[in-house]
């Protein structure tokens, strides 16, 4: 049974999350501060195979409040990510400013959820963060060779260097710290270089919802990779929107420029034709 842990310091949101997923089947700690949660962690961690303890059960998934005493959720999830987990974390936060989210992300969420939010909604993203996790850790079946070609382990685009083996990235001179959904999102973009994709087919392919919400967290992201990757973030020449439709990721900065003089959002409306 999956472990969730619930990191809120309002008792009465905490009660209600942890009812409700409770009843969805899965196994729930909560945590009413930063420090607490970080003790439940690492706990999980270090637990030996003879302990049977619930405190030692190790944590599936983190449904993370942003606001809460003595350390915030951003702190939280930076300093679980310092410890080399991947596990995966929803953030919930009153917050609506991009800038917040982009903070969110930058520490290492998964899902970034404003309050209030629909309890359903939540319970649609934990279910299909567990599963997106389950399938990792799955050896990948025989029929799923025959998917996108692989790219190289070392892969070179403009002036940036990705070592999708490694996870680590360059551009040009400067190390680039990737998260773990922006090197997927990279990679699956990648090996879909030259198509057309939607904010929600992204979604489901890369963060595995299949029920998909009201989210501007594509958008996010894809801000995010242009910081790290375009020499001019706002003329893109690699990671394009095509307004209506969604996102393309093109290698060739020449070809980029080659349908529009410029490059940029030139190709977005050629591709829209």
């Amino acid at each position: 049974m999956p472990h969730i842990l619930v990191v809120e310091d309002e008792e009465h949101l905490a009660i209600g999350i942890k009812y409700n997923l409770e009843a969805e089947g899965f196994d729930v700690t909560v945590a009413g501060d930063g420090q607490t949660a970080l003790a439940a962690v690492t706990a999980a961690g270090e637990r030996q195979p003879d302990d049977a303890s619930r405190a030692a059960t190790p944590v599936d998934l983190i449904v993370l409040d942003l606001m809460l005493p003595g350390m915030s959720g951003y702190d939280v999830c930076e300093a679980i990510r310092r410890q080399g987990s991947d596990v995966p974390v929803v953030m919930l936060t009153a917050r609506t400013l991009v800038e917040d989210r982009i903070r969110g992300f930058d520490a290492g969420t998964d899902v970034y959820l404003q309050k209030p939010f629909d309890l359903d909604e939540l319970m649609s993203i934990v279910r299909n963060l567990l599963a997106r996790r389950s399938r990792a850790a799955r050896p990948p079946a025989a029929a799923e060779t025959a998917g996108p070609a692989k790219p190289p382990a070392v892969y070179r685009f403009g002036n940036a260097e990705v070592n999708f083996d490694t996870w680590e990235a360059r551009s040009g001179d400067r190390p680039v710290r990737l998260t773990n959904l922006e090197m997927k999102l990279l990679r699956y973009l990648v090996e879909h270089e030259g198509t057309v994709t939607s904010r929600s087919d992204l979604l489901r392919r890369v963060w595995g919802m299949a029920r998909v919400p009201a989210t501007r967290t594509v958008d996010t992201f894809m801000l995010n990779l242009r910081k790290y990757f375009e020499a001019d973030p706002s003329r893109p020449v690699h990671f394009l929107s095509v307004r209506g439709m969604g996102y393309r990721f093109v290698r060739d900065r020449a070809a980029s420029a080659a349908e529009k003089p410029g490059g940029g959002e030139g190709g977005v409306r050629a591709a829209k034709q």
